[in-house]
């Protein structure tokens, strides 16, 4: 009995070690909803090829990522080993993230022969980039497209009757200002005979959503001729807020007529100031609106929708009216962690944006791919419709700013934008240049 005791003991043993060397290290990676499953699906096949490396996923929202990211870096204390980050936050990230250059040189033996950086989106990359550091590898493409209801636009009844009260053609609108009729003929309350609730899907909320949503409205004007010539050329670093020089670019006519562009689009949309992603979402895909400007990867929703059967008849995609704006995400290493979990973890980004990871993950999850061997691949653009239009997108894309102020100037602005559109604050020029003064205030305090 003792003997039978003694070498179950030691089977125990063993099995412990076993398992224990099975899975020597174990990562932590946080990422927001949108990238979610898909990373989940990858750590899964990653981990079939490393079993010695266990990758637990966890999912949280933006708005708790985002925080939650920056006082784990800035306390220095690698609580996340891995972390999915929107790249209009390099400056504020890049203290605590990797340096991704010079450890690849370092460790150059993890790199797999056939990787191919060249192939990598080069304005994918550059936003992954920070003072000349790579601190993230580029994972999600993302940018913002203009859904809109195919059969609807293509129908000869509502074509008719938009000729004879417009006087034009109906068609999916290129500038914001025929937006607004299209968005009305489409609105119940306006048009007893519209098929829709509503024209179009708004999110205008207090929140990081209000941020992205001004550039789709401000970017026309700021990069339009007479915008270049009064602010300069955009610096990437900056973005479209910003003039060449980096002073804010929106306390003028041209910020007032963006507001204004958005605000006459608000009648028309549920709840535009009480919505936020999910929401718009929910609403397109429910058949209420027939527009919805929404990013890459809800398609997928769209996609499965029964108010949207057959999807390829009823899901029409555009380039936004106007520019679209710039959303990529990178995958990022804590610097704080042991050199082991960092070798781990470096293993997990190359497999993960892959040639072979960046097709899967898009036809499966719809992710938006950083490599242009994906952009061109058949398989690619048969599975996902807007991989056509994506190219022509990116060359006109807007962005938010990079700077390490981001989060502060964000918070401000989100609720100053919401009040004036809401009314609470007056819509004039005056209102944006004391918003401007916020900003001044935030950028020279150290």
């Amino acid at each position: 009995m003792k003997k039978y005791t003694i070498l179950m003991m030691v089977g125990i043993l063993v099995g412990l070690f076993a398992v224990t060397a099975m899975a020597s290290v174990t990562l932590s990676l946080i990422t927001s909803p949108d990238t979610g499953p898909s990373l989940q699906w990858l750590a899964q096949q990653f981990e079939k090829q490393n079993p010695d490396i266990k990758i637990n996923v966890s999912i949280v929202s933006w708005e708790t990522l985002y925080p939650r990211l920056l006082a784990d870096l800035r306390a220095r204390s690698g609580v996340y080993d891995i972390f999915t980050w929107d790249v209009m936050t390099a400056g504020s990230i890049h203290s605590g993230a990797l340096d991704l250059t010079k450890f690849f040189k370092e460790h150059s033996n993890l790199v797999p022969k056939n990787y191919d950086w060249k192939d990598l989106l080069p304005l994918a990359e550059r936003l992954g980039e920070w003072n000349g550091d790579l601190i993230g590898l580029p994972y999600y493409n993302n940018t913002m497209l203009f859904y809109y209801r195919k059969d609807l636009f293509n129908n000869p009844k509502y074509q008719k009757e938009f000729y004879n009260k417009f006087g034009r053609p109906l068609r999916v609108p290129t500038t914001w200002a025929e937006a607004v009729d299209v968005a009305r003929f489409f609105t119940k309350k306006y048009n007893p005979n519209s098929p829709t609730r509503f024209g179009i899907a708004l999110m205008f909320p207090t929140t990081h959503t209000m941020f992205y949503m001004f550039p789709l409205f401000f970017g026309p004007y700021r990069r339009s001729p007479d915008g270049v010539r009064e602010f300069g050329p955009v610096n990437i670093t900056y973005g479209d807020y910003f003039t060449s020089n980096g002073k804010p670019a929106f306390a003028n006519k041209y910020g007032l007529m963006a507001l204004e562009d958005m605000k006459a689009l608000m009648p028309y949309a549920p709840d535009p100031l009480g919505s936020d992603y999910g929401q718009t979402i929910e609403y397109f895909s429910q058949g209420m609106t027939a527009m919805c400007p929404q990013w890459t990867n809800p398609y997928m929703q769209f996609k499965s929708s029964p108010a949207l059967q057959p999807a390829s008849e009823k899901i029409g995609i555009a380039p936004m009216p106007g520019r679209s704006v710039a959303g990529n995400w990178a995958l990022g290493i804590s610097k704080y962690i042991p050199l082991k979990k960092q070798i781990a973890a470096a293993k997990f980004l190359l497999f993960a944006t892959s040639k072979w990871a960046t097709l899967h993950v898009l036809e499966k999850f719809g992710i938006a791919p950083i490599r242009e061997s994906v952009l061109d691949n058949p398989e690619a653009q048969k599975a996902i419709p807007w991989v056509k239009a994506l190219p022509a997108i990116y060359q006109t894309e807007t962005f938010r700013p990079r700077i390490p102020q981001e989060p502060q100037l964000e918070s401000i602005t989100d609720v100053y934008f919401s009040e004036m559109l809401s009314g609470k604050i007056p819509m004039t020029i005056e209102s944006l240049k004391k918003l401007a003064q916020k900003w001044e205030k935030v950028l020279s305090s150290k």
